[in-house]
């Protein structure tokens, strides 16, 4: 048995082959589309994004419940002696507190079971990041308490970039916060937001360009600014945009000193209904 499971919720999106690897769990969100509540893996993703392109009639979003959740824990006990569930920022969803109320559900129907909930104060490719280093320390037969002092390291190292074609989307689902002003501009324009520990879990607007190319040039500089030269590690993610998340890549893999293989991962359907087609995200931390 092992000592410590890693859990997670779909924002993190994961790549199947790597939750696989590092033996993390993931738990999906609900997309509720002609008020049909669907789990986001059951539901035809390009079905999402054609009815997000004609912004009627628009589908939401409900985080995963305390009980699916418990449902979770109850199948990581029988493997592992504790366990550590990783959620993206409480200041954009309810995905964390769902987790705390599984957690005291636990408390009554796994009382041998350790449990630890961890607020990633971000998103995407970031929370991702914390998630792998967790498990990485997890299946190195590190304890609750180590596993979880590796994680809050890295969460307050890890920052997350995601730059948006529009912020509709966004906007609509009342996640803009500090960019309501951006939200409304006149003139299109690619914008980056900022969601780290840094920003408090909350969106801090970076900069804004005219062009998607403009744009990740100014992001990757305010990368090298941030990491200063310390060897990256760096998960991509994106919203049906496959090709311009490779772009960013292969920017990237010129640019810098990579750690070890960057990951691009597509976010499943809850993300995309919250940000719209055209997110491409970037998840990133440097070592000392």
């Amino acid at each position: 048995m092992k000592e410590v499971a890693i859990i997670v919720d779909s924002v993190a999106m994961i790549p199947p082959e790597i939750a696989e690897k590092y033996g993390i769990s993931v738990v999906p969100s609900h997309v509720v589309m002609d008020s049909k509540d669907y789990l986001e893996t059951e539901i035809d993703r390009e079905q999402v994004y054609a009815r997000l392109r004609t912004k009627e009639n628009l589908p939401t979003t409900s985080a995963a419940s305390p009980g699916e959740i418990l449902e979770f824990f109850k199948r990581a006990s029988q493997q592992a002696k504790a366990i550590l569930f990783i959620s993206l920022t409480s200041g954009l969803s309810a995905i964390y507190s769902s987790a705390t109320d599984a957690k005291k559900l636990a408390q009554q129907q796994l009382p041998h079971t350790a449990i630890e909930v961890l607020d990633s104060l971000t998103v995407d490719g970031a929370e991702a990041l914390i998630a792998i280093e967790a498990a990485k320390a997890a299946n190195e037969g590190r304890s609750l308490p180590e596993v979880t002092e590796i994680a809050n390291k890295i969460k307050q190292r890890v920052a997350s970039f995601g730059l948006r074609e529009s912020l509709f989307h966004f906007d609509r689902m009342g996640r803009t916060v500090g960019a309501k002003d951006w939200a409304k501009a006149a003139i299109p324009t690619v914008t980056v937001l900022e969601i780290s520990a840094a920003s408090g879990g909350v969106n801090k607007p970076l900069l804004r360009e005219r062009t998607l190319t403009k744009a990740i040039e100014a992001t990757l500089n305010l990368v090298e600014e941030r990491t200063k030269g310390g060897r990256l590690h760096a998960v991509i993610s994106h919203t049906n945009v496959p090709d311009k998340a490779g772009e960013l890549k292969r920017r990237l893999l010129s640019r810098f000193n990579l750690a070890e293989e960057v990951y691009i991962g597509e976010c499943l359907p809850f993300v995309g209904v919250v940000n719209g087609e055209g997110l491409v995200g970037l998840g990133f931390y440097a070592e000392d």
